[in-house]
């Protein structure tokens, strides 16, 4: 008897003119379209110039170290998971248009939402070494639309692979998946356990892709997901944006100084902020997100 092969999340690699052009082509646009219908996911595995993310790398991995000695710091999951939440540098050198606003990632989105999606995110995570991972969990609780309704775009500073807490994914797992698919008793937004079983019988298990360095995730928001332990020296820092369809009745917007006004390429983006004043702490974050729909 043949054995079913195990289910492998789509990369896609992008073409030398597609990267000249910063246009995606018919057939990778396809492609990246049913993944996302069928999985949920999908990767443009070198979407992003690998110098930006050596930039912020490089500034981000010590901010990290200085914000997971304080108390105050928020972790994903409690602490023996050794994931913080922190916030991206926000200076004008550290802004890249092909981390905030992709142009082949807002192509991709726009064919499922329509034009000039909602730039309403930008956040970052960061798995130190640590034994435990996650629980399976989608990141909202309220009565979302039974349809696509926001992408997050994960980006990942260094190659990554299960040994450095790569993100274990569910495919498929977003096509029939409403609020009532979370534990009521649980604190956290948290998958049923029997869900995760009888998905598991019919051998759809999580699996953890290995990509390497400049690589653009899209993930469906009702995927479900788990930040995995990193057990290599080398904190693993991941980049967060979120894009919603222009229908989307949401207040929720991202926090850039005042100086950045005028100095961004935005494309096809329609990003929502609250300007702030130059100089503000933005490592001291916020966390109090809502990506509820409004009535």
């Amino acid at each position: 008897m043949t054995a079913t092969p195990s289910p492998q999340v789509t990369l896609i690699k992008l073409s030398p003119e597609e990267l000249a052009t910063q246009q995606i082509d018919s057939h990778n646009l396809q492609n990246a379209i049913e993944a996302l219908h069928r999985d949920g996911i999908v990767v443009l595995e070198n979407a992003v110039d690998t110098a930006h993310l050596d930039k912020l790398n490089d500034r981000m991995v010590p901010e990290a170290k200085t914000l997971f000695e304080r108390e105050s710091t928020h972790r994903n999951f409690g602490l023996k998971t050794g994931n913080i939440q922190q916030e991206p540098v926000v200076e004008k050198d550290y802004i890249f248009q092909d981390i905030l606003a992709n142009p082949f990632a807002v192509q991709v989105v726009e064919c499922l939402f329509g034009p000039r999606p909602a730039l309403r995110f930008y956040s970052a995570n960061t798995a130190f070494k640590a034994e435990n991972r996650q629980p399976v969990h989608v990141d909202v609780n309220f009565d979302f639309p039974k349809i696509p309704w926001g992408y997050a775009v994960n980006i990942n500073l260094i190659d990554t692979k299960p040994e450095n807490g790569a993100t274990e994914v569910w495919l498929g797992s977003h096509l029939d998946t409403t609020k009532d698919v979370l534990d009521p008793q649980a604190a956290e937004k948290r998958v049923r356990e029997e869900l995760l079983e009888e998905r598991r019988k019919l051998g759809f298990h999580g699996i953890q892709p290995s990509l390497p360095k400049g690589s653009l995730i899209i993930r469906d928001m009702r995927l479900w997901h788990a930040g995995m332990p990193n057990r290599t020296d080398e904190p693993r820092v991941m980049l967060v944006t979120i894009l919603f369809p222009h229908w989307y009745r949401s207040e929720q917007k991202i926090i850039l100084p005042k100086s950045l006004k005028g100095h961004t390429n935005w494309g096809d983006v329609n990003v929502c902020v609250e300007w702030a004043e130059d100089g503000h702490d933005y490592l001291q974050g916020r966390h109090d997100h809502d990506f509820s729909l409004k009535p």
